[in-house]
């Protein structure tokens, strides 16, 4: 790999990082961008950010895992698939990405649920099911957890790309 080319890579990691911890850290780039949905008042709309706490093994928090809820009871979320092993060389390298559809009371169940927020100004449906549709019909990009994650997925449905996913990475057979 070339100087240049490993200087790329670096910035994009670095934009990846930035553009993760922003969503999750900053309070100002999340009330400019969405406002928080309390689900006993409100229904869900289609667009709305589901996010669920991750759990480490010692079941304390350790960050968040978002979804896009696709209207009907659906959410559809991005993750990467962990191999056997586990450890830092998780972090270096791609994972085999996998983009799913599955239900909110599933997901409810099987994760914590932080919040639900929804984008100022509204998401338009008939946009977000042609993504959607794209995003389960395509094979999924390679799962980053800094650069390509469930984060870069679900602001890409919304059509908010400020750090774009990797679409040039694919999978390798």
């Amino acid at each position: 790999m070339s100087f240049t080319s490993q200087v790329y890579c670096s910035n994009k990691v670095i934009q990846g990082a930035a553009s993760t911890l922003n969503f999750f850290l900053s309070e100002v780039y999340m009330a400019q961008n969405f406002e928080v949905v309390e689900l006993e008042a409100d229904e869900p709309k289609p667009g709305d950010l589901f996010l669920f706490k991750l759990l480490s093994p010692q079941a304390k928090w350790c960050g968040a895992h978002v979804g896009v809820y696709c209207g009907d009871g659906e959410i559809i979320h991005f993750e990467g698939k962990v191999p056997g092993h586990h450890g830092p060389q998780m972090f270096l390298k791609p994972l085999e990405g996998v983009v799913s559809k599955q239900s909110q009371r599933s997901l409810q169940r099987s994760r914590p649920l932080w919040r639900v927020l929804r984008r100022r100004g509204g998401v338009d449906p008939t946009v977000l099911a042609r993504r959607v549709r794209e995003a389960m019909d395509a094979d999924p990009p390679l799962y980053h957890p800094v650069r390509s994650n469930c984060v870069h997925f679900a602001l890409h449905l919304l059509g908010i790309d400020s750090v774009s996913m990797d679409v040039d990475q694919t999978r390798t057979k």
